[in-house]
């Protein structure tokens, strides 16, 4: 027997009200934190949060896993982890899930080289970011002599730079999409 689950949405307000909670939580451990995904498009309809950060901790980042228990963003997601009853579904390096009650928490992390990649993409929705990341050629948005690879923009003699998401959108040549504009 097929068993799928339904998945509750929210009221753009309350996710916006939950998600402004958990980046309360783990901002003091964090260098940059922000909330992407629909609530950051303005959705009036949330089906779950997503949240983009650079941890403090960023030494031999490609090493050591970030949320290795000497991270001080570890012990922060312990404490709110614990303290909130989350569940924990997905356990990445860079990429872990919970279900914080009401809906689901994707939480991404990044370095400051790549967050204009990451927080873009995470922002979406999904044909934006998978249009994006396509090359022109394909149908989609990228220019033919770049690429999109490991959360970089790269040409053929390497990444470029694209600290912010407008860095992005820039290298691209494309004009800059607000979020709540993105189909």
């Amino acid at each position: 027997m097929n068993m799928s689950i339904i998945q509750t949405k929210l009221p753009y307000a309350e996710a916006l009200h939950l998600a402004e909670s958990v980046l309360a939580d783990l901002a003091p451990a964090c260098q940059r934190i922000e909330i992407a995904g629909s609530i950051r498009r303005q959705k009036s309809e949330v089906g779950d949060i997503e949240i983009v950060a650079i941890p403090l901790r960023l030494s031999d980042l490609e090493q050591t896993p970030l949320f290795g228990r000497d991270d001080s963003l570890s012990s922060a997601l312990d404490k709110v982890v614990f303290t909130g009853g989350w569940r924990l579904i997905k356990n990445g390096s860079l990429y872990k899930q919970y279900d914080i009650g009401p809906c689901n928490l994707d939480l991404f992390l990044t370095t400051r080289e790549k967050w204009g990649v990451i927080f873009t993409l995470r922002t979406g929705p999904a044909d934006f970011s998978r249009n994006l990341v396509t090359s022109k050629r394909m149908g989609g948005l990228c220019p033919s002599y770049l690429r999109v690879k490991d959360g970089r923009v790269w040409n053929e003699t390497g990444a470029l730079s694209t600290p912010e998401e407008e860095d992005v959108f820039r290298v691209m040549n494309i004009r800059w999409i607000p979020p709540e504009k993105r189909i």
